[in-house]
């Protein structure tokens, strides 16, 4: 057959060039868009994303709400204090008229100040030093009141103030609201509650003026009196104590110019005296413990004295320097009275006198 004899309608072998190509309908991706998989890929690696960045957000407001509820910082990794060297002046804190009394609590969110005249309460200031609440004693009419010293339960974070005109140690609640009075479980005649400290187990330790012989009295948890330590050593206002990691008991002996260190026993093991040598004291009040750091406050020096914890066979702790000197200028003291540390390496001192809690640091 020819190709004059084929039928007109029937079309040549293999495909026509002249034939347009088809179009694809709307919507319908061609074959360069990419396969229907790899846009589902895309699709699931947007909602990964999406929900990572939804947890993470939800962590950190996990985290927010955490700290407001328990007002705690965040946990940070504390660097290491240099080996035994004086601290720097950092800032002060005002608000009290006669500050004496100083605590804080180990992370420094919380500093208590007492205040010897004026509204004669107890402050409460955070960590950048705004006041941010106050402790009134309990109304009871006709009382003079007069906060003296202060301290925080390790075990419950109450806080115990001493008032001398009253003979008693009220207890706050961290946020100073009053709950109750600290009552010896056998009443001690004439108590006069003077310094107060804690040790890490939550032991007590009150300076009780009382008496012909004032001497430290130690309770337990229930408030019974488990031991006394210097009613045969001659104390005469002792307005300081602390309790080192070994247990041993610091005691400032103020009227006397020296510091006394007791062992569990009651048997002084260290000691240092009064003198115009290095490292000698004059008027010893307040004391803060820092780890092997033992801060003396001394009020006639008008200033702080720092020294080595005592060591084993040791019968005096070792001088490390002194930090201060008389005068209104920052860095500078008029009749200090207490000292505080906390866990961050600061040391707090009441500037009595001078109206303002000095805050010195590393």
């Amino acid at each position: 057959m020819t190709a004059s004899d084929m039928p007109i309608d029937q079309p040549a072998s293999g495909p026509d060039p002249t034939a347009e190509a088809p179009v694809p309908e709307v919507g319908v991706p061609g074959p360069e868009a990419g396969a229907p998989e790899e846009e589902e890929k895309r699709r699931r690696r947007r909602a990964i994303l999406l929900l990572f960045l939804l947890g993470l957000l939800a962590g950190l407001i996990l985290l927010t709400i955490w700290y407001l509820l328990f007002r705690q910082p965040l946990p940070v990794p504390l660097p290491p204090l240099p080996d035994l060297q004086l601290p720097g002046y950092s800032t002060s804190i005002y608000g009290p008229t006669n500050p004496t009394g100083v605590a804080v609590t180990p992370s420094g969110d919380r500093i208590y100040v007492t205040d010897t005249s004026g509204d004669r309460i107890t402050y409460i200031f955070d960590a950048g030093g705004t006041q941010i609440g106050t402790m009134a004693p309990p109304p009871e009419t006709g009382a003079e009141h007069v906060p003296v010293y202060v301290a925080i339960d390790p075990l419950t974070g109450e806080v115990y103030v001493t008032d001398r005109p009253t003979g008693s140690i009220y207890i706050y609640d961290s946020d100073g609201r009053y709950q109750r009075p600290f009552a010896p479980v056998a009443p001690i005649p004439g108590w006069q509650p003077l310094a107060v400290a804690f040790d890490k187990a939550g032991l007590l330790y009150v300076t009780d003026q009382s008496g012909a012989s004032p001497k430290v009295e130690v309770f337990d948890r229930t408030g019974t009196v488990v031991r006394t330590l210097g009613e045969t050593d001659g104390l005469t206002y002792a307005n300081g104590v602390a309790i080192d990691d070994a247990g041993l008991v610091y005691v400032t002996d103020s009227n006397n110019g020296r510091l006394l260190v007791f062992d569990a026993s009651g048997t002084v093991v260290g000691r240092i005296g009064r003198g115009a040598g290095s490292g000698n004291l004059g008027l010893p009040r307040g004391i803060a413990i820092d780890g092997d750091r033992t801060f003396v406050v001394d009020s006639s020096g008008q200033g702080a004295l720092l020294y080595r914890t005592l060591q084993p066979e040791q019968t005096r702790p070792d001088y490390v320097g002194f930090f201060g000197g008389h005068g209104t200028a920052d860095g500078l003291f008029a009749f200090p009275m207490g000292a505080a540390v906390d866990d961050r390496g600061r040391v707090y001192v009441a500037d009595t006198a001078n109206g303002r809690v000095q805050v010195w640091s590393y």
